[in-house]
C-alpha cells in the first residue's frame, strides 16, 4: 500500500524552483502579542486573503476621497472560500475589527459593505509609544512641581539663599529638568508669558531634544526663545487640528449612518 502512494508522490529535486502562486501571510500574526492570541486561525487566514485583494482594488481604482483603498469581500465569499459557517464568518470579521485590522463602511440595503484594510502595528513601536508617553507625562509633572516649589519659595523669601536649589539673588541657574537649567528671573519671565503648565511643556520639549541629540546650549533660555516655544505651539496646533479632524470625521460617519438607516427604512417600506 505504501509503495503505491510513494509512486504517486512527486518530490522536489535540488535543482527545481517553486512555481506556485502564494498568499503572503505576515509572520506577526503568529509572533506578535498584539495578534497571535487575539486572532483565530480563520481570522489570520482571512486577513491574508484580504491583503491579497488590495492590488486588485488598486488596479480597479477602488479608493475613497482620502486615497484609502477599499475592497468588496462579503461574508458569503468567506464562507465559500474557507468552508465555514455564517456564525464563524461573523466572528472572524469582529476579531479583525477589534484588532484594528479592518473597517467596514455600509453603503445601504442590497449593497455589499466596503472593507478598508488596517496596517499591522509593530509591537516594539507600541511599547515605545506607551513608554515614551508615560515618561513624558511623568517628567512634565515633575517639572511642574519644581516650577511651583521655586516660585513659592521665591515669593516667601525675596532674599533666597537656598542651597538645595543653588540660587543666589536669582542669578544662579536651577535645573528644572535633567538637562535644562534656568535663572529664576528667566523662569519668572516664561511663567508670566505662558503660565506654569505651558512653561513646563517648553522645558520638557527642550530636555527631550537635548537628551536625544546631545546638544548643549550656553543659554537654555535663549534656545527656548529662539525655537522651542515655536515648536511647542506648532505641536499644540497640530494636536488641535487632529482632534478637530477626528471629530469632524466622526460626525460625518454618524450622519452617513443615519442617512443609510433612513434609506434602508424607506426601501423596506417601498417593498
Amino acid at each position: 500500500m505504501s509503495s503505491e502512494y510513494e509512486e504517486k508522490l512527486d518530490l522536489f529535486k535540488i535543482n527545481e524552483t517553486l512555481t506556485y502562486r502564494f498568499y503572503q501571510m505576515p509572520k506577526e500574526l503568529f509572533r506578535s502579542t498584539l495578534y497571535k492570541d487575539k486572532l483565530s486561525l480563520e481570522a489570520k487566514v482571512t486577513y491574508t486573503l484580504l491583503l491579497d485583494r488590495l492590488e486588485l482594488s488598486r488596479i480597479n481604482k477602488w479608493f475613497n476621497e482620502n486615497g484609502e483603498i477599499y475592497l468588496i469581500y462579503t461574508r458569503q465569499e468567506l464562507i465559500n472560500e474557507l468552508k465555514i459557517s455564517r456564525a464563524t464568518a461573523s466572528k472572524v470579521f469582529n476579531e479583525l475589527k477589534k484588532c484594528n485590522l479592518i473597517k467596514e463602511e455600509r453603503l445601504g440595503q442590497g449593497l455589499a459593505n466596503r472593507i478598508y484594510i488596517g496596517k499591522m502595528q509593530s509591537e516594539d513601536l507600541e511599547k515605545f509609544k506607551d513608554r515614551t508617553f508615560r515618561s513624558s507625562k511623568e517628567e512634565l509633572q515633575e517639572v511642574l512641581n519644581r516650577i511651583s516649589r521655586s516660585l513659592k519659595e521665591n515669593s516667601n523669601n525675596t532674599d533666597i539663599n537656598n542651597t538645595n536649589l543653588n540660587i543666589s539673588n536669582g542669578q544662579e541657574k536651577i535645573f528644572f529638568a535633567d538637562r535644562v537649567s534656568l535663572k529664576l528671573e528667566e523662569l519668572n519671565n516664561l511663567v508670566e508669558q505662558y503660565g506654569n503648565e505651558k512653561t513646563a511643556k517648553i522645558i520638557v520639549a527642550l530636555d527631550l531634544y537635548k537628551k536625544s541629540s546631545g546638544k548643549v546650549y550656553a543659554s537654555d533660555y535663549n534656545a527656548i526663545l529662539n525655537w522651542v516655544v515655536a515648536k511647542v505651539e506648532r505641536d499644540e496646533r497640530r494636536e488641535l487640528e487632529g482632534i478637530s479632524k477626528k471629530s469632524s470625521n466622526r460626525y460625518k460617519s454618524y450622519i452617513q449612518r443615519e442617512y443609510n438607516d433612513l434609506e434602508n427604512f424607506y426601501d423596506i417600506g417601498g417593498n
